[in-house]
């Protein structure tokens, strides 16, 4: 039921509040917006948003100004939306981590991801590789055999991370015994791994693959469906015969809770505009990232997928983070 109300709450938030604020929507934007990001500077949800910042402006006609609001890994910045008026002035650019929080936290994130977002459209996706140390296993098969055999270690971001998620996935996939090192970021996690001190990461091709290039990693498999446009030769889970290690990232654009559709509407139109944009599409492929423009109700419906998926696998490898 839970799973159901997210879906519905998502899209009722993107068309909600219609007939109370025809007025704000017909002005709709006559100020500045304020575009947020749940991390620091630098990283790839950054760039993302600072790729688009431009062409929102060129579609809205006003200032779209980037803000960086980093913390409890997107809580901080997830809470703050929550409680900002739903008026299409402050929107964000949610990852995988918004139902993360909620999936695997044993008390609240600060935020209700079924209640308290209106979700306005996806913009892209990308799937977590393993990577092994260069003289790690060669392949997925030798390295499910070790972690048969023994113990292996899988660093990862932190606790409840995406990659830690993953790891406890494989785990109950294989029935091994995959230990997870919780680091205080991903760049001391990858670097631990480049220099063996543990067995494997889960991570992105943006991360992984220079690595692999530079004769520092080796990819064993991709967490999706179907093989990798840009890497094909990285097989998937599913062809090794390990079925369902399915890991996604997403990236999507989220409001307060109670936006009007009208809103709404008009942010999705600028942002699939963006989106066709040529110089968008060659930065999203450099991060790793295929783009993806579903609507509000996709995207409200992937998210409770998710939700539903990770808070099934955080019960049952008895995942609890404070």
């Amino acid at each position: 039921m839970r799973v159901l109300s997210i879906l519905r709450l998502c899209i009722a938030g993107a068309a909600g509040a219609v007939a109370a604020a025809p007025a704000l929507a017909d002005s709709y934007p006559s100020r500045p917006i304020e575009f947020v990001v749940p991390y620091a500077p630098g990283g790839a949800s950054d760039i993302v948003v600072r790729a688009l910042a431009p062409q929102l402006q060129k579609q809205l006609g006003v200032s779209v100004v980037v803000i960086n609001r980093a913390g409890a890994n997107t809580a901080i910045a997830a809470t703050q939306l929550a409680r900002s008026a739903p008026d299409g002035y402050t929107i964000m650019l949610a990852d995988v981590a918004l139902v993360l929080n909620a999936a695997v936290r044993q008390t609240s994130p600060g935020y209700d991801v079924a209640k308290d977002f209106s979700t306005i459209a996806q913009v892209g996706s990308a799937p977590l590789v393993l990577f092994v140390p260069a003289s790690g296993a060669a392949d997925l098969p030798s390295f499910l055999k070790q972690a048969h055999d023994r113990p292996v270690n899988i660093a990862n971001a932190g606790p409840g991370s995406l990659g830690h998620l993953a790891a406890e996935l494989l785990q109950l996939r294989t029935k091994t015994t995959l230990v997870s090192v919780p680091y205080r970021g991903s760049g001391p996690a990858m670097n631990e791994t480049i220099a063996g001190q543990v067995d494997a990461i889960f991570t992105s091709t943006a991360s992984g693959m220079p690595l692999v290039k530079s004769g520092r990693l080796r990819p064993l498999a991709v967490a999706s469906p179907e093989p990798l446009k840009d890497f094909p030769e990285i097989p998937t889970f599913d062809r090794l015969g390990v079925q369902g290690v399915h890991v996604l990232n997403w990236w999507g654009v989220i409001a307060p809770a109670g936006l009007p559709a009208d809103i709404s509407a008009r942010i999705a139109k600028a942002v699939a505009a963006a989106m066709r944009d040529p110089a968008i599409v060659e930065r999203f492929a450099a991060l790793g990232i295929s783009p993806s423009t579903r609507d509000a109700a996709a995207f409200a419906g992937l998210m409770s997928k998710e939700f539903a998926a990770w808070r099934d696998v955080a019960t049952r490898a008895g995942i609890k983070v404070d």
